[in-house]
């Protein structure tokens, strides 16, 4: 099976690595949908079973996205293992120039998602990132949140050295690369800290389930992996489904 990744990773946050140029997609304004054209150099081969190491929770995050119109039985995209990890692999030949995948607006989380919730409201004047991150883990405590689904396929951290040990960082000893993540890593420590002490915790009522320092890494480390950047003017957007096209995912425990 061929696997379908690229597109660019969102530069919003501090950068751990240079990142990979992106691959020509097209992208065009027609409707409030995130749609994504198969380019010329990638090829699909023919696959209909269905991969028997998909996690269940993969299988219900599919089958939430049939019942919601966002895939149907012409979607030429499935759920796959694929050497990255959890992606999407084509379930038939696709055309150059031919719709693969196609995402709602209503389904996007960005900073218009975070302004529009229950904490829209002290969100205001936050970094794009940082107020989508509270709006992540607010959803993510929420047992009816209409991304139920989505989350409950997320890994619990990615492969970025944030994410490391001390002792698989000492690994590291006199690298450029120590140095910039633990630059980043005091970074992300900070930004919780004050907005901690500035909205979370004056705002108890719109936080009922105390929000931790390594919860906020956690949504740091997944918008800093999933998140698309200059996007139809947006600055920052996670989109379910399509981001699994890109990045893919550790399978979800």
């Amino acid at each position: 099976m061929s696997n379908l990744f690229s597109l660019n990773p969102s530069s919003s946050f501090p950068s751990l690595s240079p990142l990979t140029p992106p691959k020509k997609f097209s992208f065009w304004k027609a409707k409030p949908t995130f749609q994504l054209k198969k380019p010329a150099l990638v090829t699909s081969v023919l696959s209909t079973k269905t991969d028997p190491q998909i996690p269940q929770s993969v299988q219900t995050f599919w089958q939430w996205l049939c019942d919601e119109g966002v895939v149907s039985s012409k979607t030429p995209v499935k759920p796959g293992v694929v050497p990255e990890g959890l992606g999407l692999v084509a379930t038939r030949d696709i055309a150059k120039n031919e719709v693969v995948l196609e995402v709602p607006k209503r389904f996007w989380i960005n900073p218009d998602a975070a302004a529009a919730s229950e904490i829209g409201s002290v969100c205001s004047g936050l970094k794009p990132w940082i107020a989508v991150a509270l709006f992540l883990l607010t959803e993510k405590s929420r047992e009816d949140s209409k991304w139920k689904f989505y989350f409950e396929i997320l890994p619990q951290s990615t492969d970025s050295t944030i994410f490391w040990s001390d002792e698989e960082l000492a690994e590291l000893q006199g690298t450029q690369l120590l140095s910039t993540t633990l630059g980043v890593k005091e970074y992300v420590q900070n930004e919780f800290l004050k907005v901690e002490a500035e909205v979370i915790l004056p705002n108890q009522k719109l936080f009922p389930s105390p929000i931790t320092l390594d919860e906020f890494f956690w949504a740091f480390g997944i918008l800093r992996s999933r998140a698309f950047s200059r996007l139809r003017n947006q600055n920052l957007v996670v989109i379910p489904f399509a981001d699994l096209l890109v990045y893919g995912s550790d399978q979800p425990q």
